[in-house]
């Protein structure tokens, strides 16, 4: 018997709930086996969904949660301890709107790499855009629309997410370095390399 087919069998069977959500939290997601890569001490959910599982490269202690959709057209990158919200939805492809022949946007695809730097909590409900780069250390606020790449430590939210906040970033330096942390179809395909320009912090 596999270790996968165990856990689900305790996760039924175990009289104590919090021993059958234990081994829940085991059960790898059925794509995990067809990632890129795939880092020790990662949970996927087995809600998420993973689209082009094999461009799709994950770091270790990180949580990809209910009902994330990540969309790999092209690659998808999460460094380590990087914990993803549900619903959260991440996209590397898009139209071009810009033909002057089909509406309202052509069948060409065109796609672009998405990274998750590592030490990133990113809410709920968010949507990453392609192109887009997670500083180490940065936050996505829940239901944030990122646009463009966030810088390391910063605390971005909103649509278009916009810097709110910064994390401590000498703090976060001084942990980093010791590694304290700890988480609970038929498109023409074009790839563009690069990430697209940082957000900038507008605040006087």
């Amino acid at each position: 018997m596999s270790k996968q087919t165990l856990y689900k069998v305790l996760s039924k069977v175990l009289p104590v709930k919090s021993l059958r959500k234990k081994y829940r939290a085991k059960i790898t997601n059925s794509n995990s086996s067809k990632l890129g890569s795939l880092g020790e001490g990662t949970v996927i959910r087995r809600s998420a969904h993973l689209d082009r599982p094999e461009n799709i490269y994950v770091g270790s202690t990180c949580y990809i949660g209910e009902n994330v959709r990540l969309v790999a057209m092209a690659k998808i990158i999460l460094g380590n301890n990087v914990t993803l919200g549900e619903d959260l939805i991440v996209y590397t492809s898009n139209h071009d709107y810009h033909s002057p022949d089909t509406f309202p946007y052509s069948l060409d695809t065109f796609a672009q790499d998405v990274e998750f730097e590592g030490d990133n909590w990113v809410g709920a409900r968010s949507i990453i855009l392609p192109g887009c780069k997670i500083g180490a250390g940065a936050i996505v606020g829940a239901g944030s629309v990122v646009t463009k790449s966030v810088p390391s430590c910063a605390i971005v939210g909103g649509n278009p997410a916009k810097i709110i906040g910064w994390r401590d970033k000498e703090a976060y330096h001084k942990n980093a370095s010791k590694n304290h942390f700890q988480l609970g179809g038929n498109d023409v395909v074009k790839y563009i390399p690069g990430y697209k320009p940082e957000l900038i912090d507008t605040r006087k």
